[in-house]
């Protein structure tokens, strides 16, 4: 849950340029809004030589995914031996799902309304920064993952898993998340309102209040 250093993926696009590698761009995780853009290389324009696809592909309510490609590559495939294809290529299920989830996106102008939800979840997320077992806050649009540790910033002990105990006590303020290892990791539905940013920012605080502060 660490961002790159704004200007690499478009550094690294320059160097792969220069040698004559292909990029690939792995947005299962980033991709279809989930930064504040549609993908996260068209923040820095960095366009990719593949792109891997999934989870918000069907907004998450059937398993699918896809891998696009440049029409250079394409075409050194063409009519040789590249075409492939198992059991569930093309599942109708999830194409449908697919591009449902894609009609919302146009018709409900996703894109254009979360950039509201991502100053939100930043605001809310500053007014936890001063809390003393928190390390550090790391945000990139509707991502965000919150370290925990000890007052003064040093590490807690892993075998207390104060990460995990922390994500069930959320549980008990109506959040559901997981840890990955002592950073509590927040990524919430697009569609979220910003009461329940709040709720959610909320819930952790209170978590961290129980298992943490309660343990000192």
């Amino acid at each position: 849950m660490r961002r790159w250093p704004r200007g690499l993926l478009a550094a690294v696009r320059k160097w792969c340029d220069s040698l004559g590698v292909l990029l690939i761009s792995d947005e299962v995780m980033t991709g279809f809004g989930r930064t504040g853009s549609m993908f996260a290389f068209q923040q820095e324009e960095a366009v990719p030589d593949f792109l891997a696809l999934a989870k918000g592909l069907t907004g998450g309510f059937m398993p699918l995914a896809a891998t696009l490609t440049t029409e250079m590559v394409f075409e050194a495939f063409h009519g040789e031996t590249f075409y492939y294809g198992h059991s569930y290529c093309g599942n109708q299920l999830g194409c449908a799902a697919a591009l449902a989830s894609l009609r919302v996106f146009e018709e409900e102008e996703v894109l254009g309304l979360l950039q509201p939800k991502i100053h939100h979840l930043g605001s809310r997320l500053e007014c936890l920064r001063g809390n003393p077992h928190i390390r550090e806050i790391r945000q990139c649009g509707l991502i965000a993952g919150i370290e925990l540790g000890k007052p003064g910033g040093a590490p807690l002990d892993p075998i207390q898993r104060s990460g995990a105990r922390v994500c069930i006590a959320a549980r008990r303020h109506g959040l559901l998340t997981r840890p990955i290892q002592d950073t509590i990791v927040l990524m919430p539905p697009l569609c979220l309102t910003n009461a329940q940013i709040d709720r959610a920012c909320d819930a952790i605080e209170m978590a961290i209040a129980e298992v943490l502060v309660s343990s000192v």
